[in-house]
């Protein structure tokens, strides 16, 4: 039956998803991309369920690693990318951020030496620096013409810092050229970003700047409202909000479940200079994302559980209630790959591409050992496709707010649990289906009384129900479980249950009927979770 198991909600609402938000200055890392697939599979989902849903792109084109990456694009005269535009930048970025470090480093150095200060500062700082020249060391190695061309104009610059800093604020007030830099090479980034998404099959309703949040009028606007309460105070020229004393004016502990012993920090509004920073301005974007939504997910990491309670508190103040309410934190937890940890400003991460082409290498492998005689188009193709299940099985199987330590020969067992293991069942159950034929639909299912046969039935009659919770509980990893659960059960059916020679011609009828149903919902199930299923393996 068309549509099977997905029951809409009698309350559809319009909702904004918004994820990844990869800052426009490396290509995205896998850390990111579970973010991403979550995201994903979140909006799916809730769709299906009946919501009126889009996706957004938040683009952080305002902050620091921006200007840094800006900074060494306008040292080395504005090249055209070699490559991949966000692996390009990347690359510029690590190495300038790099340069930076070493030369503020530096300079606190020789400070703390002039001063007499104590040798735990100087040994501190001393440390630092020896794992910044190491990291350039790193760099150089990967990199060396254009790590030799940034360090060569990074030293001529009496002051990187200050020229960085400088960018940040002309950019915040639009000075034209700024805006003309740090937009053109933000987009490289940003083109570079999509190519990798589309691969992934993730896209986006809406990509919305950070800067324009400043341009517009909304953060200044913003912050003369918050000034107002209050609950807003000067600090050393920079402006903080007493984000306790709301939670206690107002009495949010209980509303929020905070614990009675959570000391919610204050929230730095401002630096010293004026310039706003990364919190204020998302306070301000959130409140535009409800000028439509009347719920808002952010899929973002756990790291970022207090800024999001402090942009919620934060809404509420304003006078926002409902909102406040409504905006929902959909935390995800760290990812790595096989143990390795990552830094992207040192340059130390894997990309969502290497990923996904490192899974095509291996899942090419597996269809050469199994359908050898296959053209080399085919394999290919069946590859790509088991490899973006393969890895967004991986990541969606395991509870987002769970640390996931992603493991090659896991995310590839054709054996159980993974989607290799669902798509196995899957191109078995097409097998037969092509085999028997076009048949006619059974009289009834009453003959279907063998164990692994009740089984199957039960786990199929499962589907609206599974669907339903994943949706109202904001879980896609359910259906994860399920989809495993079904493969499983019918992988039971197979090896016990004979169809294509049965002379009970009822009884053939009504296995293939079964067979039938659960392709249908395999691939129902996978569709929610944003990847499609090879017809052969």
């Amino acid at each position: 039956e068309k549509g099977y198991g997905l029951l809409e909600t009698k309350a559809p609402e319009r909702l904004i998803v918004e994820h990844t938000s990869a800052n426009p200055a490396r290509p995205i890392h896998i850390g990111t991309s579970k973010n991403s697939i979550f995201g994903d599979a979140l909006a799916r989902i809730l769709r299906a369920r009946g919501h009126d849903v889009q996706t957004h792109f938040y683009i952080d084109d305002t902050g620091r690693q921006v200007a840094q990456m800006a900074y060494g694009y306008q040292l080395l005269g504005q090249p055209e990318p070699k490559g991949k535009t966000d692996e390009f930048i990347g690359r510029i970025y690590s190495i300038t951020s790099t340069l930076a470090e070493i030369d503020e480093n530096k300079r606190r150095l020789a400070l703390l030496k002039k001063t007499k200060a104590s040798d735990i500062d100087i040994v501190a700082v001393t440390k630092s620096l020896d794992e910044w020249v190491g990291v350039a060391a790193e760099l150089r190695s990967k990199h060396p013409e254009e790590f030799d061309l940034l360090n060569e104009h990074v030293s001529k610059d009496p002051d990187p810092q200050k020229s960085i800093l400088d960018l940040i604020r002309k950019y915040e007030k639009g000075e034209r050229e700024t805006r003309s830099l740090i937009r053109r090479v933000s987009q490289m980034v940003l083109a570079g970003f999509e190519e990798t998404l589309r691969r992934a099959r993730i896209y986006f309703d809406q990509w919305d700047w950070e800067s324009e949040m400043l341009w517009t009028g909304r953060v200044p606007e913003l912050l003369d409202r918050l000034k107002e309460t209050g609950l807003a105070h000067s600090k050393g020229g920079s402006w903080e909000l007493d984000v306790g004393k709301a939670v206690k004016d107002y009495d949010l502990r209980e509303k929020l479940g905070l614990s009675p012993t959570f000391e919610v920090a204050s929230l730095t509004l401002t630096r010293s200079d004026g310039t706003s920073l990364y919190p204020t301005r998302d306070i301000a974007y959130t409140l535009y994302k409800f000028e439509w939504a009347e719920q808002v997910i952010n899929v973002i990491g756990v790291e970022q559980s207090l800024a999001q309670l402090q942009v919620k508190v934060a809404v509420w103040i304003l006078g926002h209630r409902k909102e406040a309410m409504n905006f929902l934190h959909f935390p995800i937890g760290l990812l790595v790959l096989e143990g390795q940890r990552m830094s992207a400003r040192r340059g130390r991460y894997v990309t969502f591409d290497q990923l996904l082409d490192e899974a095509s290498v291996r899942a090419k492998e597996e269809v050469d050992k199994r359908s050898p005689d296959l053209p080399a188009t085919v394999k290919d193709s069946i590859a790509e496709r088991i490899s973006i299940s393969a890895v967004r099985y991986a990541m969606l199987s395991v509870e987002a707010v769970k640390s996931t330590n992603f493991v090659w020969d896991r995310a590839l067992n054709f054996e159980a649990n993974s989607a290799p293991f669902i798509n196995y069942a899957y191109t078995r159950a097409l097998g037969i289906l092509k085999k028997l034929g076009k048949l006619e639909r059974p009289k009834t299912f009453d003959q279907l009384n063998e164990p692994v046969e009740q089984n199957l039935i039960l786990s199929l009659a499962r589907f609206p129900e599974i669907f339903a919770r994943s949706a109202e509980e904001l879980n896609p990893t359910l259906l994860c479980f399920y989809a495993n659960q079904v493969a499983q059960r019918f992988h039971e059916f197979y090896e016990k249950s004979e169809i294509s020679h049965l002379v009970d011609e009822e009884l053939k009828l009504q296995r293939a009927a079964l067979v039938e149903a659960t392709s249908a919902v395999l691939k129902s199930v996978v569709s929610l979770l944003g990847f499609e299923l090879a017809e052969r393996m």
